[in-house]
């Protein structure tokens, strides 16, 4: 027995149902902003918001969407960059992001050094853990030159490869990056060029115990992840996983497989991919965007999944993701319409907006789009805002 929605149509098989479903890409896009916390109930934190520069881009698409300032804490996390997380999903990260083999990350990640040090990696992990943790517990905060400093020379000469931009040997990179996040440390943001590595606090349920991430089985973990992400990106493939993780296409794979139950396929546009099969309801259902948004750069709308699907055209997409820093995306009908770049002048803020098309008359001047330009407005703490279009 069947039932027709959207597009296609959903059978009942054993009292699940399963999808021969075409969903079009509207239809996409207007989940993911539901889902992302812009136009519904969900939450960007489910998996993560980057922060890039540090300290500039994750609190301010938490602010886009009406997040409290202080909710959340910075770690070191997927592709070992800066995301802000719900800190009881510490341990679950912890457990999910422990790479025992180098081979397992993608090499432009990892470099070299991954396919040096092999099925060692987990070990290196775990020894720097080890002397992290000694080092933090006098409870001082520190930059990440002093953990590094107080750390490399206490670990294995492997680890700490010759950096030629320091000058110095020192734990390598990533592999001290990912080690913070299993120390149980968090990073508080005086300004984009300083931060500071503290032990995590205790009270943050099952995250933290004692600045030590609390045990949790590892598929488990992973599989959540997986189930997390194909909820908050989804039609996705194993690909875009990978590329989300910095993972090796293999590695991506074994991950995705322990999800994969709860999985279902749609084609989206004549391509395939999978999402939870729990959210199609919610693919049916979510409110189509109707007002305009200025959304921040590295947004989790654009970070999590497939570039080409959400920007068709190259041109924009090589305005959208930047070869140096990402800009801002203005928001139309729910299609990235253009990019804005801001500069401030003695407390005046100017956000200057490129659109890769022709916008409404007077659309800077939206109820909504005023709205976001006061939380831009307020976050890099300027008297005024005035929005200008490029050309």
């Amino acid at each position: 027995m069947g039932r027709q929605t959207m597009d296609g149509i959903l059978w009942s098989v054993g009292g699940r149902w399963q999808s021969g479903l075409m969903i079009t890409r509207s239809r996409v896009l207007a989940y993911r902003a539901a889902v992302s916390g812009l136009t519904g109930p969900g939450s960007a934190l489910l998996t993560g918001v980057q922060d890039h520069p540090t300290g500039t881009t994750a609190r301010l698409a938490l602010a886009l969407r009406g997040v409290a300032g202080g909710e959340g804490v910075l770690v070191h996390s997927m592709r070992a960059a800066m995301h802000v997380h719900r800190l009881p999903d510490l341990g679950l990260l912890a457990a999910a992001l422990r790479v025992d083999d180098g081979a397992e990350l993608a090499k432009p990640s990892i470099g070299p050094f991954g396919t040096e040090i092999g099925a060692g990696f987990g070990a290196g992990v775990d020894e720097v853990v080890g002397v992290m943790r000694d080092v933090m517990a006098d409870g001082v905060a520190r930059t990440k030159g002093e953990l590094s400093g107080a750390v490399s020379p206490r670990v294995d000469r492997r680890l700490t490869p010759w950096c030629e931009g320091c000058g110095v040997h020192h734990v390598q990179d990533m592999l001290f990056r990912y080690a913070t996040l299993q120390a149980g440390l968090i990073i508080d943001v005086e300004s984009p060029a300083v931060f500071r590595f503290r032990v995590a606090p205790a009270d943050g349920g099952p995250a933290t115990e004692g600045g030590a991430v609390a045990s949790i089985e590892v598929g488990a973990a992973r599989a959540e992840l997986v189930r997390r992400f194909v909820h908050a990106a989804g039609p996705v493939r194993p690909a875009h996983l990978a590329a989300w993780l910095s993972l090796s296409p293999a590695a991506a794979k074994r991950w995705w497989s322990l999800a994969e139950a709860d999985l279902t396929d749609v084609e989206v546009d004549g391509r395939r991919g999978s999402v939870l099969a729990a959210d199609l309801p919610a693919l049916e259902a979510a409110p189509e965007p109707v007002e305009p948004r200025l959304l921040g750069p590295y947004d989790p709308l654009t970070e999590l999944a497939d570039r080409e699907f959400l920007v068709p055209d190259a041109a924009a997409r090589r305005q959208v993701w930047a070869a140096a820093a990402n800009p801002g995306i203005v928001l139309w009908d729910g299609e990235i319409a253009g990019v804005w770049r801001r500069r401030t002048d003695r407390r005046r803020l100017t956000l200057t907006a490129t659109a890769f098309g022709p916008l409404p008359s007077g659309w800077a001047g939206h109820e909504s789009v005023r709205a976001d330009a006061d939380v831009i407005r307020r976050f890099f703490d300027a008297e005024e805002v005035t929005i200008e279009t490029a050309g």
